[in-house]
């Protein structure tokens, strides 16, 4: 439940290190802006539009995040009471020092993230919103208690009241403490009074007077900080309304219908009951043995409120038939013994004859085109529900494998055509992993900007399936979820355990897992592996005596090749 002493400064912390950690955020956060603006000329430099609009978009989207970063660095200076000789917070710029070599020690990590809370909160109900930005920076210090924050967001009188047991507690045990509660200041009490009532009406009215001005000025707050985080605490409400969205309500069931008239079969489910946490996931699956995989390879997942994207149910059971067909054809297991045998892809797919192509074709290329031309669609679809926070104005993070990472990355450069106004603070962190896209650089720098995180692409380069199937759609060998794509900011992460693209269904929790990707259940990750990766590849791996056999048939002098397909 929502406890006040959690967000509020620690009263341990001194002025001098109530200060090194402000120094800290100025420094990161200058670091921070300057990164963000690499990415923003990396993607004017690439991209082909015309000048005049690639210009406006680096230019409107660092108008965001010099706007966010000033806010951000404003509330980090009231709650670390306002150090430095000025009357306002200092101001961030290209040129400002964003080296911490030379600056002491942050503190405890415990005091630390009690400060940050108090940050974060005031970041939050200042501006009704929970920016990626914030997240992403935030979460660089230490994990932050977020659930303490929407527990006292959800309940403020509840969050207060706690505070006040532990005050009245606090009250008996000290004397001094005792003294230090009765200096309640009259400014608090004035903004309490005067400004908050107006702010959401009868939830305002509890927390007025004595009850939330004292436990403050007894948490050592006071000044403009304690006035930010009354407000918020007043206008809770409102701010709940805004992060959380409205998922679930007609609402949002006629937003979907809107925007879906193009593909025959979307809907956002949850992977668990929903928490209202103030982050969210949203995962895409690939292919779909049953309609149960929509949602039972993100069961990895806990913490943060998890979504799965059920989208063409039916292309996809149609996609998932063909790929096991297709890899237990003689060619295609001519194609996986070539490779245990000598690991030499690119070349063994030029050998490759072409009665086999036609005979791997003839089995995988209309449910596979047909399935990525919706997975192009869906993408699109996605990213205007995004647009329109669909799951709220709180952190996305985004995941995929095979064409659900190509149902993400569809929605990101939908989000990057956009004024970054509408696009900037929605994205957290990415990771797409076996992703059937080009490495075109101009595309993943558009989407590199949108990201505030993380942007992870997955490979294998031992995937024969992908190979194969991108040689039959579009003659690429630049496709990322076979190789490292070469932007400043994509994260690549090799995963030659991945030899075989339907894989990725059982491995995708411990590939997350060895991303370090936040909120991974072990025992869910050893679950899938043993229950799921393990089966696979039962039915998809080559004993020795096959490998032998089949590179055997290879070496027939003649039309091997022809027979084998």
């Amino acid at each position: 439940m929502g406890d006040l002493a959690k967000l509020t400064p620690p009263k341990e912390l001194g002025d001098d290190a109530c200060s090194v950690v402000f120094q800290h955020i100025y420094r990161r956060l200058a670091s921070y802006r300057n990164t963000a603006e690499l990415y923003a000329i990396a993607e004017c430099s690439l991209s082909s539009q015309p000048e005049q609009r690639r210009s406006r978009i680096r230019d409107d989207f660092m108008q965001q995040i010099n706007k966010w970063a000033q806010e951000l660095l404003k509330h980090a200076w009231l709650a670390c009471r306002e150090p430095g000789p000025g009357k306002d917070a200092p101001t961030l710029d290209p040129l400002s020092d964003s080296s911490t070599a030379d600056l002491p020690h942050l503190p405890s990590q415990d005091h630390l993230r009690q400060l940050l809370n108090t940050v974060l909160f005031l970041q939050i109900t200042a501006g009704k919103n929970y920016s990626a930005h914030t997240r992403a920076f935030l979460f660089a210090f230490v994990p932050l208690d977020e659930a303490a924050i929407a527990a006292t967001l959800k309940n403020p009188n509840h969050a207060v009241e706690e505070a006040e047991r532990k005050t009245q507690i606090a009250k008996e045990e000290s004397a001094a403490q005792r003294k230090t509660l009765r200096r309640v200041g009259i400014g608090l009490g004035a903004v309490a009074g005067g400004v908050l009532i107006g702010v959401t009406g009868g939830l305002a009215a509890p927390l007025v007077g004595a009850g939330v001005s004292a436990v403050l000025s007894f948490l050592g707050v006071g000044g403009t900080a304690a006035g930010l985080l009354a407000t918020g605490l007043a206008s809770s409400s409102v701010v709940c309304g805004a992060l959380f969205g409205v998922y679930g309500s007609k609402r949002t069931a006629d937003m979907v219908d809107r925007y879906t008239r193009d593909v025959h079969d979307l809907a956002i489910i949850p992977v668990r009951d929903s928490k209202e946490t103030l982050a969210v996931r949203l995962c895409v699956t690939g292919w779909l043995d049953t309609s149960e995989d929509v949602a039972a390879p993100w069961t990895v997942f806990d913490g943060d409120d998890t979504f799965a994207l059920q989208w063409e149910v039916q292309a996809l059971q149609e996609l998932s038939n063909a790929l096991m067909a297709m890899l237990k054809s003689n060619a295609m297991k001519y194609v996986k013994a070539q490779i245990i045998k000598r690991t030499v892809l690119s070349g063994l797919m030029a050998a490759l004859a072409p009665t086999a192509w036609l005979k791997i074709g003839q089995i995988i290329d209309n449910p596979w085109m047909n399935a990525k031309a919706l997975a192009a669609k869906a993408g699109k679809v996605l990213g205007m529900l995004l647009r329109e926070r669909v799951l709220g104005n709180r952190p996305v993070t985004l995941v995929g494998y095979s064409l659900g990472a190509l149902v993400v990355f569809e929605a990101l450069r939908f989000l990057a055509a956009l004024p970054p106004a509408e696009s900037a603070h929605l994205i957290q962190d990415v990771y797409l992993f076996g992703a059937p896209i080009p490495t075109d650089e101009a595309a993943w720098a558009a989407v590199r900007r949108v990201v505030a995180g993380r942007l992870v692409n997955g490979y294998g380069s031992n995937d024969y399936v992908l190979a194969v199937l991108s040689r039959m759609s579009d003659v690429s060998w630049g496709v990322a979820g076979l190789q490292p794509v070469q932007v400043k900011g994509v994260e690549n992460v090799s995963f030659e355990e991945v030899d075989g693209h339907v894989k990725w269904r059982g491995m995708v929790g411990h590939c997350l897992q060895q991303c370090g990707a936040p909120g991974i259940v072990d025992s869910e990750v050893q679950k899938q592996l043993e229950k799921k990766a393990k089966k696979i590849a039962e039915e998809v791996d080559l004993d020795e005596k096959e490998v032998e056999e089949l590179v055997g048939q290879g070496a027939v002098e003649g039309s091997a090749q022809d027979n084998i397909a």
